[in-house]
């Protein structure tokens, strides 16, 4: 019960009740100050600390949240103790849960699942495992989920590589998190080898204090061309199979009926992809605006695959659209959301083939703003396939256009293009220039290097052309108060900025406290750093300090962008959201009578989080092939060292992204306790290690030498050590082999 005991000297002034604190804070969207409470309610002299003792005890009974900077907010309504399943492990090596029989009240907060600190060593989880936990909810947006106790071992499905025994198989978990030494006797009915990939089921019961499972199927073999792929998709539930009826409706798929479209078909509007693409659903065209009323302005036409005429709402290859709901790029794999049969040919804008489409022509500016635009519904022929790389040569004059309209379309996009770009600047977007790695293969699937993908201006005219074309379609929905699925990003959490403007703050960066941050609060800052040692550090950290974007039927705008409607409309062939976005434009715009069927209106909401959660699933089935193809590459390296740089801090270690590879591994904290021989402290508010004794910080951004001491190709981890110090001793924290006990009679 809260009590309080209130000064006379003041008693003119009311006293608020919790109830009134709470409103407050509701109505403040943002973190506040005491001393902004007390000056709210007017309160002064002693009244404070009794205000003190006030914003105390609503803290204990769990009403308000006391953030590190001794802010405050909402409490999320979490319950003091519950059920949490490890559910997947983030960006930052965080096992991340989710509520089982509970919710809290935002529906957006992460649970972060930490072990026990009294006996941390035998309550780690692997995804799928569900504990006993305490929940403290740290801010509005994150929950931590301590583990009081793990409960007992679940069936399930389990993706594993076969290590055989002489009468029997142990099988590790390719999720680094699960479990290691799995037991089975289940080998002769499949005719298992050493190195399988196999489907295997838990028991829900121990061997020999072990897990023990069945074996359902064979999928592959470890280190055989396609076995990364085959890991991936089988543990992120990809599929890459399509149903026989969607199949067979891909297959009848023919050239487009002219009839009820507009022609396009003269006009010169060239594809623009990289040299590996197979699939190109967009093409653009501009020229300059003749009229005296926006002299210096442009005409824009981007004109996008008319998935929606080939794939009908309801059918077989919708309804396998939708579960898939993207597609998913992979180093050496694609998995398509359609059937190749349309994705690579009728639904691809191949050069002088006819193709339908839907197009928006656009009239803008000469400083980027839209005058005016219309959509249409056509058939087209692209005059050129160009790649980036050429688009680059042609604009420096490094080689000549194949043909004079090429090149004066060339010239034409990027004159269209810088008219765009100033109105991206004006518009103070978020940008990001960080490097991106691609995985090189050889002939027979070998990975040969690891290069740096190279960026021009012609990816970012592209982009620019999109991103008009995406604004089109949601301003002429919103303004029709049609179904829209929006692509949303909201501002960032309140909890991550204010990680950020403590590690920014160490670093002599100031980040506003504004209660409503906006994108050149953080552009500022990424300018400021250009050129410093801490660029890409502060990159990543602003990076990860934003929040997820999603598709949403409800619009509130995209943050990064600084745009108030967006949505996709550009990428019906790899995107579900762009086909719904399609077939409402459709509808709306009266361009057929294949439109929105009104059921699919109302199920929006569903859909949106059902692609918001496909869309995650690719990033993350991309980012674990690609670290998989990375361990791989490193494999025959263990012992060399390397130089790189702290990408990220942990309770548990220091993330290391090499320079030259870009391939990325952990130091485990114990191993720099061991080398240093002491206890390494984490300072969370700096984003660092400490070794008190040894005088060292190790921070997010520092440059590292690191030895390479594993690289499981199962897993998919590579570990490091300091190279500065001898190797630590991790023959102890191996497994040891198992022995078969002999059993009494």
């Amino acid at each position: 019960m809260i009590s309080r005991s209130v000064s006379k000297n003041t008693s003119s002034v009311s006293f608020p009740e919790p109830q009134d604190i709470i409103t407050f804070l509701r109505k403040a969207n943002s973190s506040v100050g005491k001393r902004d409470i007390a000056r709210a309610f007017g309160i002064v002299g002693t009244n404070r600390s009794t205000l003190k003792t006030l914003l105390s005890e609503m803290e204990g009974e769990g009403l308000i949240i006391r953030a590190q900077n001794r802010r405050y907010s909402i409490a999320t309504g979490v319950p003091p103790v519950g059920i949490v399943e490890a559910h997947s492990i983030d960006e930052n090596g965080e096992l991340v849960g989710k509520a089982i029989g509970w919710k809290a009240n935002s529906g957006n907060s992460r649970i972060i699942i930490l072990s026990s600190q009294k006996n941390s060593k035998h309550q780690t989880l692997a995804v799928g495992d569900r504990a006993l936990v305490r929940l403290k909810a740290t801010s509005n947006m994150e929950i931590e989920a301590r583990i009081m106790k793990r409960l007992q071992e679940r069936s399930g499905t389990i993706i594993g590589v076969v290590k055989k025994t002489e009468h029997n198989a142990e099988i590790r978990s390719v999720d680094r998190r699960g479990p290691q030494d799995i037991y089975t006797e289940d080998i002769s009915e499949h005719n298992i080898e050493d190195g399988d990939i196999v489907l295997t089921r838990l028991e829900g019961k121990k061997v020999y204090g072990r897990p023990q499972a069945t074996i359902e199927k064979v999928l592959g073999k470890i280190g055989k061309p396609g076995a990364i792929e085959i890991i991936v998709c089988a543990s992120h539930d990809i599929p890459e199979e399509f149903s026989k009826e969607s199949k067979a409706e891909a297959l009848v798929a023919g050239p487009p009926n002219p009839k009820g479209r507009e022609d396009l078909t003269t006009i010169p509007l060239v594809t623009i992809d990289d040299e590996d693409a197979r699939d190109f659903d967009d093409a653009v065209w501009a020229e300059p605006d003749k009229s005296q009323e926006n002299s210096g302005g442009w005409n824009l036409i981007t004109a996008i695959a008319d998935v929606s005429s080939y794939v009908k709402a309801g059918q077989a290859l919708d309804k396998e659209a939708q579960k898939r709901g993207n597609s998913v790029y992979l180093p050496s794999k694609v998995i398509p959301m359609l059937p190749e049969s349309l994705s690579n040919e009728w639904c691809s804008l191949k050069p002088n083939e006819t193709r339908a489409c839907i197009a928006v022509r656009v009239c803008v500016s000469k400083t980027g703003e839209i005058k005016h635009y219309r959509f249409i519904r056509g058939i087209m022929r692209s005059v050129a396939r160009l790649t980036y790389r050429e688009v680059d040569a042609y604009k420096r004059g490094g080689s000549p256009p194949p043909t004079k309209t090429i090149g004066d379309q060339i010239k034409n996009l990027y004159g269209a293009y810088e008219a765009l770009r100033h109105a991206r600047i004006n518009r103070n977007t978020l940008d990001f220039d960080l490097p991106e790695k691609r995985i090189v293969f050889g002939r027979s699937g070998e990975v040969t290097s690891i290069e740096t993908r190279p960026h021009y201006d012609s990816h970012r005219l592209i982009e620019e052309f999109m991103i008009t074309a995406n604004v089109a379609a949601a301003e002429v929905l919103n303004k029709a108060n049609a179904p829209c699925m929006y692509r949303i990003h909201d501002q960032p959490p309140l909890d991550k900025s204010e990680t950020l403007r403590a590690y920014l703050k160490g670093l002599g960066y100031k980040l506003s406290r504004s209660r409503q941050l906006r994108p050149q609060h953080f552009q500022q800052i990424l300018e400021k750093s250009k050129g410093t040692k801490h660029e890409e550090a502060i990159s990543l950290m602003i990076l990860r300090s934003q929040s997820q974007a999603e598709y949403n039927p409800k619009n509130t705008g995209h943050f990064g962008l600084n745009i108030d409607r967006y949505s996709h409309f550009t990428s019906p062939i790899r995107r579900y959201s762009d086909l719904l976005v399609h077939r409402s434009l459709i509808a709306q715009l009266n361009l057929g009578n294949d439109g929105l069927p009104e059921a699919v209106a109302q199920q929006f909401p569903e859909l949106g989080a059902h692609l918001s959660q496909t869309e995650r699933r690719a990033v993350n089935a991309e980012r674990n092939a690609v670290d998989r193809y990375k361990t791989l590459f490193m494999a025959n390296k263990i012992g060399a060292k390397f130089v790189g740089k702290v990408s990220s801090v942990t309770r548990f270690g220091l993330f290391i992204l090499l320079d030259d590879s870009g391939a990325d591994g952990l130091i485990p904290i114990r191993h720099i306790g061991q080398q240093l021989g002491e206890r390494i402290q984490y300072d969370s508010s700096r984003q660092a290690l400490i070794a008190q004794q040894a005088d060292k910080n190790y921070g997010l951004g520092d440059a590292i030498s690191v030895r390479l001491e594993t690289a499981d190709c199962v897993t998919g981890g590579l570990i490091f050590s300091l190279s500065d110090f001898d190797s630590p001793d991790i023959s102890r924290q191996r497994r040891k082999p198992f022995r078969r006990r002999r059993l009494r009679r």
